[in-house]
């Protein structure tokens, strides 16, 4: 499963790299300039803004989104639903999952 990737998160992952370019266009920013306020590289800009996940960090990605002004955009779904609030996830922050021993004659 390691070179698949859902087209749907393709997908979304341009139309989020456009609403970074289209912000930072209008703070008349160059991708130099966003990639210095974050923190990150011009090549995680680069990424981003083409929709590209392969060497991209999670960190940057929520520093470039965050800088951009688009992070509340991007995840207003997750804000309002009522699942993600706080005591809903805390009840899940303890629980583990056991993953079945590997056994020499699985292989």
């Amino acid at each position: 499963m390691a070179g698949f990737f859902p087209v749907q998160s393709t997908t979304l992952l341009y139309r989020i790299g456009l609403l970074v370019k289209q912000a930072r266009l209008r703070l008349a920013m160059r991708q130099v300039d966003l990639a210095h306020k974050a923190g990150t590289s011009l090549r995680t800009v680069r990424h981003i803004e083409a929709g590209k996940a392969e060497g991209v960090s999670l960190r940057d990605f929520m520093l470039v989104l965050f800088t951009a002004g688009v992070s509340d955009r991007v995840f207003q779904a997750l804000q309002e639903d009522p699942a993600f609030e706080t005591e809903a996830l805390e009840a899940y922050s303890e629980k583990r999952v056991r993953l079945a021993r590997v056994r020499a004659e699985d292989f």
